[in-house]
């Protein structure tokens, strides 16, 4: 590749570089230019005014590539920024990815998940309240039928609602897993009845080996790590195919048949907003569903497995046994 060529590619990606000699910047990229202006002949930390600064100074100084986030500040753009810092010693080159988009998007579906809960909880307890009466004093099995129906997807939105609440709180790092006896039985209806619609969209079959009655465990995270994972199986599978779910007191699979994964994708499956060309294409998504997988799976100390083949399918395993 000419010098040509290798610049009009570093000119058109969406990270700033900086190549060096020591601690001297000897080349800069167009949006390396556009976010912190002129800066060849500079040294790197005088140029650049960033958190965690000596993180950076160990890695250059022992030669050693490294990544972390960190806020740098933008005298042409104004303020502090968030990014990726990555480190590549083998080259000397400083690639900084601008996070702050998906930092505001992220904290403005925080604060929109705190509105939405706080908002709907207190009509919906209206709602099954004034239920419950009608229910107890009608007597036309036709209504009641009806009824019921309404009383199942009301607590079905309730279910969701905790669940927002809940995993705002575990993005703030404020939510504590409890030891609690979850009836297996239960959460798979109540997860697939979550998921229903998408399954019969698609004809899609459900087999289940379910091993336990009960586990030991936090039902809001074991339920979430369910639907996330059984809710993406089916998405990304094909019409009139197949998933498997398995339950023991080990590990939760969930197995498809679908698109899979790329091996040139697989590490990047667990980042939050990351869906694959493919997935865009089949589905629609926040591209969410295995980052809250892995994050509260760390949280419950839980360990996660991941085998997928392009076009072939993908197998999720997560051990829920803690040694």
């Amino acid at each position: 590749m000419n010098e040509k060529t290798l610049e009009f590619l570093l000119d058109n990606i969406d990270e700033c570089v900086f190549m060096l000699e020591g601690t001297t910047i000897v080349y800069e990229n167009k949006l390396s230019r556009e976010y912190f202006g002129e800066s060849v002949g500079s040294n790197v930390f005088d140029f650049l005014i960033f958190e965690k600064s000596t993180v950076l100074v160990d890695a250059i100084h022992s030669k050693k590539s490294n990544s972390f986030e960190a806020k740098i500040f933008l005298n042409k753009k104004g303020g502090w920024h968030d990014f990726l810092v990555k480190y590549l010693a083998h080259i000397n080159t400083l690639i900084l990815k601008d996070l702050t988009f998906l930092k505001n998007v992220e904290e403005a579906k925080i604060n929109m998940s705190v509105l939405i809960s706080h908002e709907l909880k207190n009509p919906l307890g209206v709602i099954e309240s004034l239920l419950s009466e009608l229910i107890e004093n009608e007597e036309d099995e036709e209504k009641l039928d009806k009824l019921w129906k309404i009383q199942r997807q009301t607590k079905r939105l309730n279910r969701i609602i905790q669940q927002i609440e809940y995993i705002t709180m575990a993005q703030l790092g404020l939510y504590i897993p409890r030891n609690e006896t979850v009836n297996v039985q239960k959460l798979v209806s109540e997860v697939l009845e979550d998921v229903e619609h998408i399954r019969q969209k698609k004809n899609i079959k459900i087999n289940l080996n379910i091993a336990e009655k009960t586990l030991e465990a936090d039902m809001f995270i074991i339920r979430t790590i369910l639907k996330n994972l059984v809710s993406n199986a089916l998405k990304y599978s094909f019409e009139n195919s197949q998933i498997i779910v398995e339950i023991d007191k080990e590990k939760i699979i969930v197995q498809d048949f679908g698109i899979g994964v790329p091996n040139s994708e697989k590490e990047k499956v667990f980042s939050r907003f990351y869906r694959s060309q493919t997935a865009v294409k089949m589905a629609s998504g926040s591209g969410l569903g295995l980052a809250v997988v892995k994050h509260l799976s760390n949280i419950a100390g839980y360990k996660i497995d991941f085998e997928s083949q392009h076009l072939i399918g993908t197998k999720v395993t997560v051990w829920i046994k803690k040694e």
